[in-house]
């Protein structure tokens, strides 16, 4: 045999032979890891739809949470404008007894003034004795 000549048949088909073989492995081992990253894939994709679920579940939540508090700002509003109008009623109740105390005052020195007039017209009239006897 000289160098020029071809490989044999036998020769070749070895060679062929070892690459299919080499292919066939590369492709069990490509599988390998194809089937391991579905299997990766698969669990990510439960993952996340846990996470969805659970996205949904705090979405009803933070919705539940926003009424309730829209529902005590509310309230709260009430109650302010209720104290506010309580507080302007309580300044009309304080300033009208200051008005009545006033007026009562008044009243009191008007009738103290009667009294003592009626007091010395009857001293005078018993001319400045001891008051009337009964």
């Amino acid at each position: 045999m000289t160098t020029n000549q071809p490989n044999s048949i036998e020769t070749r088909l070895t060679r062929l032979e070892t690459l299919f073989t080499n292919v066939g492995e590369t492709v069990l081992s490509q599988n390998d890891a194809i089937t391991a990253l579905s299997a990766n894939v698969n669990a990510q994709s439960a993952t996340i739809d846990v996470l969805v679920a659970n996205i949904q579940q705090l979405t009803e939540n933070v919705a539940a949470v926003n009424q309730r508090v829209e529902t005590l700002t509310t309230n709260v509003t009430e109650v302010t404008n209720r104290v506010d109008s309580l507080a302007d009623q309580a300044a009309q109740d304080r300033q009208q007894a200051a008005i009545d105390r006033q007026e009562f005052r008044r009243q009191m020195e008007q009738r103290e003034l009667e009294i003592r007039q009626i007091w010395e017209y009857l001293r005078d009239r018993n001319g400045g004795s001891s008051p009337p006897q009964r």
